[in-house]
């Protein structure tokens, strides 16, 4: 007997299509439009997660959900890309529960309902901006996403689509209380938690380039390694890896590792 599905429940899993063009292959203008009309249509559905071009080689990739491969097809159906002359196509299906989703996999709400769609940027407060931007940049390998220097404004990450930390230093001509509040948050627990592939080798890097380590390399009942340590201004930051976290972990575990993250605290 065939079990039915509850009532407004989503698809439960995500997909993958990858297109990769021949070197020579260019895409036109025609295909692009129907490609942007797929993937609205995809979006209007709310089957949408993710899309864009790949750099190296180039291409195209679209993350969507679904409920089984043959409904995964079906939604590629009219995919413009799906016969493109010289293209590698390949759908493959992401296993959550191995790797994790980055995203939600509930229904979204309707399109111009305000639902959101990216965690954009976190704002640090800072003394000096070019010094923060130096240390950043320089010394955890940001990148620098976006800067405008009328207005002072500048932002950076860990590449383009991932997000953002703005560097604000307070100014006064913003007048009270917007000054003394902004200036307040100078030198504090950030809860920006970084994730590495190595936190020793991470501690001996921050080590050699002079940052203060405000607690250094702690095995987590959870199972993760973690680091406290602080930028030039005192706002604090954590890094953690998971060098041997089993499979199988406790989920109310899992959650209050997170949890005890954000309530680190120096010695």
């Amino acid at each position: 007997m065939t079990a039915k599905r509850s009532p407004g429940r989503g698809p439960r899993r995500l997909y993958l299509r990858v297109v990769r063009f021949d070197p020579n292959a260019e895409v036109s203008t025609v295909e692009r439009r129907a490609l942007r009309e797929f993937t609205e249509n995809v979006d209007r559905v709310g089957r949408l997660v993710g899309h864009g071009p790949l750099v190296d080689p180039a291409g195209d990739f679209l993350i969507f959900r679904a409920t089984d491969r043959a409904e995964a097809e079906r939604v590629l159906r009219p995919d413009p890309l799906k016969q493109f002359p010289g293209a590698r196509y390949e759908l493959l299906e992401w296993t959550p529960s191995a790797a994790g989703t980055g995203v939600s996999l509930e229904p979204p709400p309707a399109r111009g309902s305000g639902r959101l769609t990216l965690l954009q940027r976190i704002p640090v407060v800072v003394s000096d901006q070019r010094r923060a931007v130096e240390w950043y940049r320089d010394v955890l390998g940001l990148t620098v996403l976006a800067r405008d220097a009328e207005t002072q404004y500048v932002e950076l990450g860990l590449g383009p689509g991932t997000t953002a930390i703005s560097l604000i230093v307070p100014r006064e001509d913003w007048g009270e209380p917007h000054y003394s509040q902004t200036k307040a948050r100078l030198g504090i627990l950030t809860g920006i938690v970084f994730r590495t592939d190595s936190v020793p080798a991470l501690e001996l890097r921050l080590r050699h380039a002079g940052v203060r380590i405000l607690r250094g390399v702690e095995r987590q009942p959870w199972g993760e390694r973690t680091i406290l340590f602080s930028d030039p201004d005192g706002n604090e930051l954590l890094a953690f890896d998971r060098p041997e976290v089993a499979a199988t972990a406790r989920p109310e575990r899992a959650a209050a590792g997170i949890a005890r993250r954000g309530r680190a605290a120096p010695p």
